[in-house]
C-alpha cells in the first residue's frame, strides 16, 4: 500500500505546483492588464491565453461590476480552496496509506 500512498502524495504535490503556477499567472495577467503599453506584447498574450483557460468559464457566470472584472479574484479564491481542501486531502490520504 505504500506505493499507492506515495503515488497520491506525488499527485498532490504536482497539483499544488500547478495551482500555485496558475495563481501566479492570474496575478501577473491582472497587473499587466493595467499597463496600456503591454496590451499587444507577446508576453501579455501568453499570460492572457493561459489565464483565459480558467477565467472564460467564470466570466459567463459572473458579470463585471461596473468597469471592474472580479473573475481573477474569484478564480484565485477557488484555487486557494482547491489547494486547502483537495491537495491536503490527497496528501493526508497518501500519508495514511504510505505509513500503515
Amino acid at each position: 500500500m505504500f506505493v499507492l500512498g506515495n503515488f497520491l502524495i506525488g499527485i498532490a504535490k504536482v497539483l499544488q505546483v500547478v495551482i500555485y503556477a496558475y495563481i501566479f499567472v492570474l496575478i501577473i495577467d491582472s497587473i499587466m492588464s493595467f499597463i496600456p503599453q503591454l496590451r499587444y506584447s507577446p508576453l501579455r498574450q501568453v499570460f492572457s491565453s493561459l489565464s483565459a483557460i480558467l477565467l472564460n468559464p467564470l466570466r459567463r457566470l459572473i458579470r463585471p461590476v461596473g468597469q471592474i472584472d472580479l473573475t481573477p479574484f474569484i478564480t484565485i479564491l477557488i484555487l486557494i480552496f482547491l489547494d486547502a481542501f483537495l491537495v491536503q486531502t490527497l496528501m493526508q490520504l497518501g500519508a495514511r496509506l504510505a505509513y500503515q
